[in-house]
C-alpha cells in the first residue's frame, strides 16, 4: 500500500510499524540521539521510502523523488579500494529504491569539474565525491546547487557534508610499527601528488620519525601514484640509489604489492631483508605472499555511511553524523 497517497500526514508510529521497530527507535534514528544497528537503520530508511514520511524540518521536499539517482564522482574506477566503496554504497541505495550514476575524474581537477557538471546535467538528486584533489571552495560552490557528501575532505556547510578518516594517524601508526620492529632506515613511497589522503599519511610518517629522533632523508622518499607499477619502479630506484634502508612504508596496498615484487626480483627477502607495510587492507592483501601487514581503514563502512547519509539528506532533511571505526594496524607476514 502506498501510504503516502492514502495519508499525507504519515506519523512516526506508521513508519515504525512498516519497519518492524518501535516508534522510539524511529525517533532516535531521526534525531541521532543513540546508536542504532545498521540493519535497523536500513529497515527504517526503507520504511520512510515506502510511507513517504517527511520530517517537518526537511528543506529539500521540493527535490524529493526528482530522479532517485545519486551521482558518484570517483578518481580511478578500477581501483579495488574504489570498487569496494561503490559496491557497499550501491547495496544501500538499491535497497532504498535509488540508482547510482558514476563519473570518473582521474585525479585531474579539470576532469573532476567536468564530471561534476555531467552529473548535475544528468539530473541526479545528490553527489558523493570519493576523494580527489579539488579545492574545498570548488566543492562548496558546487554544493550550492546539489547536496554533496565529500569523502576524504573536512568540509562543513548548509548543503555539503564530509566523511574522512585520520590518515595522518594511520601514517604515524604504520611508521611507528616499523620503528618498534627495530627499523631506523625507513623508506616511504608516497601517494598521488596533491592528493589529501597520501599527503596526510606522509605527514604521519615524518611525525613518527621526528618523534623517534631520526632524520627525514629525502633520498628515501619517493613520489608514487597509488598503483603497483609505481611501487615497483620506485623500489627499484631506491635499491639502485644504494642508500641503505631496511623497511618501506608504502602509500597504499597496491604500492606495497609492487614494492614486494621489486624486492623479490632483486633477490631480497620480505621481511628478513626489507619489511613492507601498506595501507587500506584490500581483500587480496591477506592472500598475498607474504601476507601484507597494513593499516585497515573502514572501506565497507565508508560506502554504506555515504549512502545512508545522502538518503537522510534527501528524504528527511538531516544528514547522518558519521561514526566510523578507527584505523587499525593488521600485523601479518611482511613485517
Amino acid at each position: 500500500m502506498d501510504m503516502s497517497k492514502a495519508n499525507k500526514k504519515v506519523t512516526v508510529q506508521q513508519v515504525a510499524e512498516v519497519a518492524g521497530v518501535s516508534a522510539s527507535t524511529v525517533s532516535r534514528f531521526l534525531n541521532q540521539t543513540t546508536y542504532i544497528a545498521d540493519n535497523k537503520k536500513r529497515d527504517i530508511l526503507e520504511a520512510i521510502r515506502q510511507t513517504g514520511y517527511r520530517a517537518r524540518v526537511a528543506k529539500c521536499n521540493e527535490r524529493l523523488n526528482k530522479s532517485r539517482t545519486i551521482g558518484v564522482l570517483v578518481q580511478n574506477p578500477e581501483s579495488p579500494h574504489t570498487t569496494r566503496i561503490i559496491e557497499d554504497m550501491e547495496k544501500v541505495l538499491i535497497a532504498c529504491g535509488y540508482s547510482i550514476l558514476i563519473a570518473a575524474g582521474h585525479w585531474q581537477p579539470k576532469s573532476q569539474l567536468h564530471a561534476l557538471e555531467y552529473l548535475k546535467k544528468s539530473d541526479v538528486d545528490g553527489v558523493v565525491i570519493v576523494t580527489g584533489n579539488l579545492k574545498p571552495q570548488q566543492i562548496m560552490d558546487y554544493a550550492k546547487s546539489l547536496p554533496v557528501i565529500a569523502v576524504g575532505y573536512q568540509l562543513s556547510g548548509e548543503n555539503v557534508h564530509s566523511l574522512s578518516i585520520d590518515n595522518s594517524i594511520g601514517g604515524y601508526m604504520a611508521t611507528l610499527h616499523l620503528l618498534q620492529k627495530g627499523h631506523t632506515q625507513i623508506a616511504h613511497i608516497k601517494g598521488i601528488q596533491e592528493q589529501p589522503d597520501g599527503a596526510a599519511r606522509f605527514e604521519g610518517y615524518k611525525h613518527a620519525l621526528r618523534e623517534a629522533g631520526l632524520d627525514i632523508k629525502p633520498q628515501l622518499i619517493k613520489q608514487g601514484d597509488f598503483n603497483s607499477e609505481s611501487g615497483y619502479q620506485n623500489t627499484i630506484e631506491l635499491l639502485d640509489s644504494k642508500v641503505p634502508f631496511t623497511a618501506i612504508f608504502a602509500g597504499n596496498d597496491q604500492t606495497a604489492y609492487g614494492a614486494i615484487k621489486a624486492l623479490h626480483d632483486r633477490g631480497l627477502r620480505v621481511p628478513e631483508d626489507v619489511a613492507v607495510i601498506g595501507f587500506d587492507d584490500l581483500a587480496t592483501s591477506r592472500y598475498f605472499t607474504p601476507s601484507l601487514t597494513t593499516m585497515r581503514q573502514p572501506i565497507e563502512e565508508i560506502g554504506a555511511v555515504c549512502a545512508e547519509s545522502m538518503i537522510r539528506i534527501l528524504e528527511i532533511g538531516k544528514p547522518l553524523t558519521p561514526r566510523l571505526p578507527p584505523i587499525e594496524l593488521l600485523v601479518r607476514q611482511s613485517t
